[in-house]
Formats: C-alpha cells, sequence, structure tokens
C-alpha cells in the first residue's frame, strides 16, 4: 500500500511540475509572430472584452494561442505527424467538417507529399474559367493560357493505395469549353506525366513544379506563342546548397522528411537584366536573401507582388503580359530569354483595371500560367469583368 501511495503521489507531482513547467514556459518564452516552418503567421495574444466572453472568440483565442506558442510545440507537431503515420494514416492535415470541405496531405511513395486535389464545390473555378475565356474580347490582344495540374494528378501511382484524388483533367475541359475566340488553352498533362516521361518535374515536399518541371511548362508555351524556347545549354545551373522544405513540409511537419534541392537557372544573356517593383528596379530576378529563409522559392522575384516588369534588353522579342500565380515564377528565367519586357500581374494583388494597364503599355499580347487548384480556390474573375 505504502508502495502504491507513493507511485502515485510520484506520479502527480511528475504531473503538476509538467504541467507547471509547460505554463512558465508558455509565459516567460520568447513569443515569435511567424512560424517558418509552418509558413503561416501565429495567433496573437487572445484579447479580455465582453463580446469576446460573450460569443466565445475568447476562449478559442486563447486555445489557438496555447496550441501555438507551447514550449517545443515543432518537436511535439512532428511527433504527433509520426505517432498518426504509424497508426497508417497517409492524409493529414485536412478538415473534411468545412464548407467547402479542405484537403489535406497525402504521404506517398518515395518521401513524396501530395495535395488533395478534391473539386470545386464554390463555383470559383466556373467563374475564373469563364472571365478567363472572355478576357481576349475584352482586352483586344490574344491570351494563351498554360492550366498546371498539381503534382498529385501527374503522380497519382505515388498516391497511398485507395487514396481518393479529383481528376483535374475535368477543369482542363471547362477552361476549353469556355475560350472565346482569341484564347489558347494548352493541355500539358501528359508532357508533365512522371508515368508517361519518366521524369519528376515536381518537388516532393511542395506544390510546386521543380526547375524541370517549369522548363517543360516553358517549352510549351513558348510553341505556343510562336517564339522559339531557349535551349537548356543557353543556361547555367546553381544548386542551392541548404535543404529546401516547402508548402506541403509546413501543412505535415515531419523530422523524418527528406528535402528538396533548389536548382536555379542562370542565362548567359543576364547582363541588362532587371526587376521593376513599383518605383524601384534592381538587377537581376533572384532575391539571395530568401535562400536564408524556409521560403526559398520566393527567391524567384521576391514572392508575388500585384505588378512586377522583368527587362532584359538582349532578348529578341518585345513585350508580353503574363497573368499569373506563383508556378510563373519559376518560368521567367526562361521566358526573359524570348521577351525583352515581361509584364507579370498576379491578380490576387492587384486592384487597378487591367484593361487601361493594357493599353497604357502598349502590350499585343498575352499570356496567363496558373495552377488549377489555385483557380478552384482564388477568385480572378472580379478583377477581370468590367
Amino acid at each position: 500500500m505504502k508502495s502504491r501511495s507513493f507511485c502515485s503521489r510520484f506520479a502527480a507531482w511528475v504531473l503538476i511540475l509538467g504541467v507547471a513547467a509547460g505554463v512558465g514556459g508558455l509565459i516567460l518564452a520568447p513569443k515569435a509572430e511567424f512560424s517558418e516552418q509552418e509558413n503561416r503567421m501565429l495567433e496573437p495574444p487572445p484579447k479580455l472584452t465582453p463580446d469576446s466572453l460573450r460569443d466565445g472568440s475568447f476562449m478559442k483565442s486563447a486555445e489557438s494561442y496555447v496550441g501555438d506558442h507551447f514550449p517545443l510545440r515543432t518537436a511535439f507537431v512532428s511527433l504527433n505527424t509520426s505517432f498518426r503515420l504509424l497508426l497508417g494514416r497517409r492524409d493529414l492535415a485536412a478538415d473534411y467538417t468545412s464548407d467547402p470541405a479542405e484537403g489535406g496531405v497525402y504521404f506517398g511513395k518515395g518521401g513524396r507529399l501530395y495535395e488533395v486535389l478534391l473539386p470545386d464545390k464554390t463555383g470559383i473555378f466556373r467563374r475564373n474559367a469563364a472571365a478567363l475565356g472572355a478576357f481576349s474580347r475584352r482586352a483586344g490582344i490574344p491570351l494563351t493560357l498554360l492550366p498546371v495540374p498539381a503534382g498529385a494528378q501527374e503522380q497519382a501511382e505515388n498516391l497511398p493505395p485507395c487514396a481518393p484524388s479529383h481528376d483535374q483533367r475535368g477543369e482542363l475541359e471547362t477552361l476549353r469549353a469556355e475560350a472565346g475566340p482569341g484564347t489558347d488553352v494548352l493541355d500539358v498533362f501528359d508532357a508533365l506525366s512522371l508515368k508517361k516521361t519518366g521524369r519528376d518535374y515536381y518537388f516532393k515536399t511542395d506544390h510546386h513544379w521543380n526547375t524541370e518541371g517549369a522548363y517543360a511548362g516553358y517549352l510549351a508555351l513558348a510553341r505556343a506563342l510562336g517564339v522559339p524556347a531557349a535551349p537548356r545549354s543557353a543556361f547555367t545551373y546553381r544548386t542551392v546548397p541548404a535543404p529546401f522544405y516547402g508548402t506541403l513540409y509546413s501543412k505535415a511537419v515531419f523530422r523524418f522528411q527528406q528535402p528538396d534541392t533548389l536548382v536555379l537557372p542562370y542565362g548567359k544573356n543576364w547582363a541588362g537584366l532587371t526587376q521593376q517593383v513599383g518605383s524601384k528596379t534592381g538587377h537581376g530576378i533572384y532575391k539571395e536573401d530568401y535562400l536564408d529563409k524556409k521560403d526559398k522559392y520566393s527567391v524567384y522575384l521576391g514572392g508575388n507582388p500585384g505588378v512586377t516588369v522583368v527587362r532584359n534588353s538582349a532578348a529578341p522579342k518585345g513585350k508580353l503580359l503574363l497573368l499569373k500565380d506563383s508556378f510563373a515564377n519559376s518560368m521567367i528565367p526562361y521566358l526573359c530569354e524570348n521577351f525583352s519586357e515581361i509584364h507579370l500581374i498576379d491578380l490576387r494583388y492587384y486592384n487597378q483595371d487591367i484593361y487601361k494597364y493594357i493599353k497604357q503599355n502598349g502590350i499585343e499580347r498575352a499570356a496567363a500560367v496558373y495552377s488549377i487548384r489555385q483557380l478552384c480556390e482564388v477568385s480572378v474573375a472580379n478583377k477581370l469583368e468590367r
């Protein structure tokens, strides 16, 4: 009996000390505002007000705050991922109870992570498709549209057994059906397929295509635009020594995950290459400071400004307007070999009249590079509709 009593008291004290240490660490430890590992803002301290108590938002915020700032949080998140994988879970970070449902991350073969693809049930994609299809008529210039399929679409053979995954070819057909005169919709599904080409065009830990994938997309776009594609020999390639952990890793942190390698192409005719954002113009298109951060993909152009103009006086062709999301960023090193002036507009962050911009800058041709997943989630139609 004494032995049991001692064990009970010992366990109780261990529990009390553990909770006290956690609370003390939560109170005294320095607080970060942003999580590099998870690539997101952390919950700020909850604000206690009569309204927040009444509607329950204070308790919800407090719970999120404790979860975001608990000592050794990253280690516990990784441990939780490991435990769920040992239980046989292969779909993490999903929320199928939300409306619309949010897909998570599949742990696939060969240490690859994939987005869980779900059909669009909000109508966002169809409206975006209609707006892009009508863009050429509204702008008075031809549009070449390159919809980029996800890695889970192009490498379905690597998904967990019996894993549901939406077929994005349906979105491709919708874009083609909505395309009006002057709009050319490209099909790069086979060109990016691991099974059909034997080549891996996507990162293992990030939702973007890798350097090879961006080049494959460039070949298709250059062919459609009627410009000669620059051969691989026109570039030198620099391998970034630091490991790269992308957006999918951020959703399912796992300490045993193998990182990606980031490879950056450099053109041999880039002596006069510049990038203009607002009133500031800098040399080159790579922002090297991002290579010391987790978000290494933002080394391309420094992320996603609303408007960016890339100029290369050595390029033979004229101006190109490029409507885009972040997939297009890694294609710019190749496109600037062809066009002396590329106007990149990210409609997610651009709030001016796109059609006035086209006239003011004398643009006569346009392309659009969007991931199909992005067109299902974020509306760009409101920026294209008059």
